[in-house]
This record gives structure tokens, sequence and C-alpha cells, in this order.
């Protein structure tokens, strides 16, 4: 791909350094010759370095985009215990991104988000008034989705304890926390005062997130929703065919609001 990476890292609000990665167009020399920036968020569990982010990363910066991709805190080389983690503390670690290319970079005017980063990067875009518009991508409509991921773990944490969770073979430590912050969101209620444009990508047979969670997201918002549902893919996008089509599509809406 055409473009030029730029290892970088920021501190979130509980002082840890963030790793994080900004793509950019080939011949990027100063801001200016970025179209606009964008926050990418990645998945529950993943990493900035995750399929998904990663390619659809580079092929917007190909398109004259600048993308900062960031590993959420304990995740990827990102500081920090994942077992602290709560939807909360994805949030503010996203704004912390934000002050990161505020104050280094420019102010993003697009956030997007694969899983349950769409839906992290949704439930804060109303907080600032220089981004546009919001990029969902196979997302759940509330951040308590992820618990079918906890199985037996709901009830320890219920009961106070701390527990465990697998994801793809892999196990991750949990607090109580995390299972009372998803719980107290009320997405619906967030959402509805949104007032940015906001596209919502669905996957077709999406193995964890269906789709009545997209079409939530278009009965929610009354700001105006672009629904466009990918077929041949997974959960993952790992079809490639997929992710330039998914890219192809982003970048079209984007620059209808440029």
């Amino acid at each position: 791909m055409k473009t030029k990476t730029i290892k970088c890292a920021f501190k979130n609000t509980s002082g840890f350094n963030l790793d994080a990665r900004l793509d950019l167009p080939v011949d990027f020399d100063t801001t200016k010759s970025v179209r606009a920036f964008i926050i990418f968020c990645h998945c529950f569990t993943c990493s900035k370095e995750t399929i998904t982010t990663y390619r659809l990363s580079r092929l917007l910066a190909e398109q004259g985009y600048g993308v900062l991709r960031f590993d959420f805190s304990g995740l990827g080389n990102s500081e920090g215990d994942f077992s602290d983690t709560t939807f909360s503390s994805m949030q503010n670690d996203l704004k912390s991104a934000i002050n990161f290319l505020k104050d280094n970079y420019r102010m993003p005017q697009f956030l997007m988000g694969h899983s349950l980063g769409g839906t992290t990067a949704i439930s804060i875009a109303q907080d600032y008034e220089e981004v546009k518009a919001v990029v969902t991508i196979a997302s759940p409509s509330e951040p308590r989705h992820v618990l079918h991921h906890f199985g037996d773990a709901v009830s320890l944490l219920e009961r106070n304890k701390a527990a465990s969770f697998a994801v793809a073979s892999r196990r991750f430590d949990i607090k109580p926390e995390f299972l009372r912050d998803v719980r107290k969101f009320d997405m619906q209620e967030k959402v509805s005062h949104l007032e940015k444009p906001v596209l919502i990508m669905n996957i077709e047979n999406d193995a964890l997130v269906k789709e009545n969670n997209a079409q939530n997201f278009q009965t929610w918002i009354k700001a105006g929703t672009q629904l466009v549902t990918l077929k041949n893919t997974d959960h993952l996008l790992t079809n490639r065919e997929a992710t330039t089509e998914a890219a192809e599509i982003i970048t079209d809406w984007i620059k209808t609001l440029e």
C-alpha cells in the first residue's frame, strides 16, 4: 500500500503510555496534505494490529486520510492491566487519543470503530464539536453485549469476585467493575441526542454481532444514518475484497461530509 506509518504513543488519564500508529498518505509532508484525520478504535480484546483495523486504516490512508489506530489499555503494546478495563476506561482512552491528535497534528474530524470500538466511538462523539461524523463496523448497540464472551464468569462477577473469560483461545482476567460499568450505560438514551451523521456497517450473518444491533442504531439515531450490509465475509472482515469494499464505501461517504 502507498502509505507511511509513524510510530507514536501518548498517555491516558491514568498515566499509562498507549502505543499507537498514525497511517498517512505516502506523500505526507505537513498536516495540510492530509484530507482529514480519523481515529480508529479496535474491537474488544483486540489490538491496533488486528487485521480489520490494520487493513482499513491503511486503505483510508491511501485515499489521503491520516488514521490513528491505538491499543487500548492493557492490550497490544499499551501499558496497563486489562483486568482494570471498563467501558468508561475505553472512552477515556479514546478521549486521550483525540487530545494527542489535536495537540500534535490536527483535531480528528471522524471517529471510527470495529465492534465494541465502534460503540465506544459513537458514545463520545457528541462531546466534540469538531467531530463531524462516526463510522461503526459490526458494532453492538449496547456495551453489555460483550458479556456473551464471559460465560460462567458473569455469575462470579455478580458475586463481586474477579473472574476470567476466553476469546479465541486466549484467557483474560476481568474485575466486577467491568460488569457494573457496562450495565449502567443506556446507549439508546445516549445516541438519541447525537447530532452527527453515522455510517453503520453491518456484516451479513455475523456470528458475533447480529443485524438487530445495526437496526437499533438506525432507529435510535435521529441525526441521519446510512446502513450498509457487507456480504461474503466474517466479523473480522478477513475477506480482503470485503475490506476493500468497506474502505471504498467509507471513503465515498466521508467525502460527502468534508
